[in-house]
């Protein structure tokens, strides 16, 4: 997966305020940041299913971070003065373009855990249809391809932010915020581009063989490919429900936003 290291030096931000300790919530949600990166470390650099599906669970615990940071009446107090209603549209706009490529790259897991079925069923009677799938794959990569672009930008225009001045909490929540943006685009990206096949493997993986499988229509039985395609769609839905889990959570940080907005 790509390297979620800090990008703070490209986002501007200052603090006028004395530096004081930080909230316990705060705290903790520095460190599942830490344990996220320290764990991505350790792991290889070629995304596969196994991974992908950790990080989205771990990816999960960043996001109730966010959340319980952001629904902190700290936070909420800050965030209802006046200089700071840019700001918060800002992450208003931004919960939408999340929202809707979470949305999409789940919609995309989708597809791809059906037509994986589909090549399972092809296998048991004997029989496939390979000039669907071709079609399949095509469409597959360029959605990745359009959804990893959308990323990009949001990615850009958090960077270009203009300076800020923040109070110490503040800072420190809106850090928080952007650092666990950089795991999330980090994540995704690497779910997409597992997707369609675009990162290069260094042998052949349980999804290279049913891609394979697909793109050529395979009609051979084989047993062991079958129980690799039993055990992918098995990913595949842990895939699904860990992309349900994060848009409910984009949901429910976007209502945590509004909330600001409507007192």
């Amino acid at each position: 997966m790509a390297s979620t290291s800090s990008s703070d030096e490209n986002h501007h931000i200052r603090s006028t305020s004395l530096p004081t300790r930080s909230h316990p919530i705060i705290l903790q949600a520095q460190e599942e940041i830490q344990k996220f990166r320290k764990w991505e470390a350790s792991i290889s650099s070629v995304p596969t299913a196994d991974t992908i599906c950790s990080a989205l669970t771990r990816l999960q615990v960043l996001y109730e971070c966010v959340d319980s940071v952001l629904s902190l009446p700290l936070t909420q107090q800050a965030l209802k003065q006046n200089q700071y209603t840019v700001l918060v549209n800002e992450l208003l706009d931004k919960s939408i373009s999340l929202m809707d490529i979470c949305g999409s790259t789940r919609d995309l897991v989708s597809q791809v855990k059906e037509n994986a079925r589909d090549v399972q069923s092809a296998l048991r009677r004997r029989k496939g249809e390979g000039s669907l799938t071709s079609s399949f794959i095509k469409n597959l990569k360029k959605d990745a391809k359009k959804a990893i672009a959308s990323l990009k930008q949001i990615d850009e225009k958090i960077g270009g932010v203009k300076p800020l001045d923040l109070d110490e909490h503040l800072l420190s929540a809106i850090k928080v915020v952007r650092d666990v943006g950089v795991v999330r685009s980090s994540v995704y990206r690497s779910l997409l581009l597992f997707l369609s096949g675009s990162v290069a493997k260094p042998k052949p993986t349980r999804w290279g063989l049913i891609q394979k499988m697909i793109q050529k229509g395979t009609t051979e039985r084989n047993n062991e490919v079958e129980i690799s395609n039993e055990d992918m769609l098995c990913l595949f839905q842990e895939m699904e429900n860990g992309l349900d889990c994060m848009l409910k959570s984009l949901i429910k940080t976007r209502a945590s936003l509004l909330n600001v907005l409507s007192r």
